[in-house]
C-alpha cells in the first residue's frame, strides 16, 4: 500500500534510526573498550544528544495511526502488522538468542521473546505493537477529539498525566522485580504517541508552531541538555559512568526529549526544503529503517572486532556506527525484493509525500 505522508516524517525516521545505531556503537565502546575518563565524558554527552530515537519512533507511529481515515478491519490490520513487524522480530530474536543467550531451556527463550530481551533494542517492538493492538479504540477517540476541537486541552492533560506517571514509576524501573517491566508498556511512552497524533490532525498549525518555536525551543533544549548532563555526572561521577542508566523514564528526560522532538521536526522541514542529496539519502534510508533497526546489533557485533583498539575510543564508535549503518541498510536494500524480505525486514514500502510550504510561508501561517 502506498500512503501519503509528510516528507519531513521520512527524514525524522532516518535521523532516529541513525541515532539508535550511534547509541549502540557508543554503548559497545563504553562497555567493551574501557575508554579513558575524558573520552567517557564525551561519549556520555553524545549519547544524551542522540537519546531521542525511541520517543521519535513512537511519535511517528502516533502520526501514522492518526492518518487512518478508512474503517478499520481489525483482523486484516493485525494480519498486516504480523507480517510487517512481528515476523521479522521473531526471526531476529531467535538469531540473537543463539548468539547472545546463555540459557538453553525453552521457558527462558519464550520469556525473552515476549519481553523483548533477546537483544538490548528489541524491547521497542514489544512496546510499539501494543499501540497497534489498541487501534480500534485509539482511532475513534482521536476522531472524536478532532471533531470537538479538544486537541490543545488533550495534550495539556496528557502532558500533566504523563509527567505524574513518570515521576511515580521512575524509581520502579530501576528495581530488579518484575514490576520494572512497566518500561516496555505503551503507558511508559503514550505522551509521544499522543503528540504525534495531534501533529497529524493539526499539521498546518503544528508546522507553523514548530518553525516559530525554533529560537525559544533551541534555548530550552540547550538548558535541558545541560541539566540532564549535570544529573548524570552528579548521580554517577565522571569515573563511573553507566550509559544504561540514562533512561527516558524520568521527568527531566521527558522535558528534554519533547523539546528535542520539536527541534528535530523543524530540522527535518529545513532538510526537506533544501532538496539536497542529504534529503534524497534520508528518504531512501527511511524505507528500510525497521529491518535495519532490528538487525543492526547483529552487524555491530560482527564488525566490532575489526575496529582497531589503538585509536581513540570515540573514533572507534564513529567507525563502528558508519560500518553498521551501511551494512544494515545495504543488506535490507539487497533482500527487500526477495522471499527473505518478510522474514528479516518486514515490508519496505514506498510513500508518496505531501507538499510542504516554505519556511517563510510557515512563519506567516500559510497552510499547505
Amino acid at each position: 500500500m502506498i500512503k501519503k505522508t509528510p516528507a519531513e516524517l521520512s527524514v525524522m525516521k532516518s535521523l532516529a534510526f541513525f541515532a539508535v545505531v550511534f547509541q549502540s556503537a557508543l554503548l559497545y565502546v563504553m562497555n567493551h573498550r574501557s575508554p579513558h575518563a575524558e573520552e567517557a565524558i564525551m561519549i556520555s554527552i553524545l549519547f544524551q544528544v542522540v537519546k531521542f530515537s525511541a520517543p521519535v519512533f513512537v511519535f511517528l507511529v502516533g502520526f501514522h495511526i492518526a492518518q487512518q481515515t478508512d474503517a478499520i478491519h481489525y483482523s486484516r490490520y493485525m494480519s498486516h502488522k504480523w507480517r510487517e513487524l512481528i515476523v521479522p522480530y521473531i526471526t531476529w530474536s531467535f538469531i540473537y538468542l543463539i548468539l547472545f543467550s546463555s540459557h538453553s531451556h525453552a521457558f527462558e527463550a519464550v520469556k525473552q521473546l515476549l519481553l523483548g530481551e533477546a537483544a538490548p533494542h528489541l524491547w521497542y517492538v514489544v512496546m510499539i505493537i501494543q499501540f497497534h493492538l489498541l487501534i480500534v479504540a485509539i482511532v475513534p477517540f482521536f476522531r472524536w477529539l478532532n471533531e470537538k476541537k479538544y486537541w490543545k486541552l488533550f495534550i495539556i492533560v496528557s502532558a500533566i498525566t504523563y509527567m505524574g506517571f513518570i515521576t511515580f514509576i521512575s524509581p520502579i524501573v530501576q528495581s530488579k522485580s518484575y514490576i520494572h517491566y512497566v518500561d516496555r508498556t505503551f503507558l511508559a511512552y503514550f505522551f509521544y504517541f499522543c503528540l504525534g497524533s495531534m501533529a497529524a490532525y493539526t499539521l498546518p498549525s503544528w508546522r507553523k508552531f514548530v518553525i516559530r518555536a525554533i529560537p525559544l525551543n533551541t534555548f530550552l533544549f540547550l538548558s535541558l541538555f545541560i541539566f540532564v548532563g549535570y544529573e548524570l555526572f552528579i548521580s554517577q561521577g565522571v569515573f563511573s559512568i553507566d550509559l544504561s542508566a540514562i533512561t527516558y523514564l524520568k521527568p527531566s528526560m521527558v522535558l528534554y526529549v519533547t523539546s528535542e522532538i520539536v527541534l528535530l521536526y523543524g530540522l527535518s522541514i529545513t532538510i526537506v526544503q533544501t532538496k539536497s542529496r542529504l534529503y534524497t539519502t534520508l528518504r531512501f534510508v527511511s524505507r528500510y529503517t525497521y529491518g535495519a533497526y532490528i538487525g543492526h546489533v547483529f552487524f555491530l557485533y560482527m564488525f566490532a572486532p575489526t575496529i582497531p583498539t589503538t585509536i581513540y575510543s570515540l573514533l572507534q564508535a564513529v567507525i563502528l556506527f558508519t560500518i553498521t549503518t551501511v551494512a544494515s541498510v545495504g543488506i535490507c536494500y539487497m533482500i527487500h525484493a526477495t522471499p527473505f524480505s518478510l522474514l528479516f525486514i518486514g515490508q519496505a514500502r514506498e510513500h508518496r509525500t505531501l507538499s510542504i510550504p516554505t519556511i517563510s510561508k510557515l512563519k506567516k501561517g500559510i497552510p499547505s
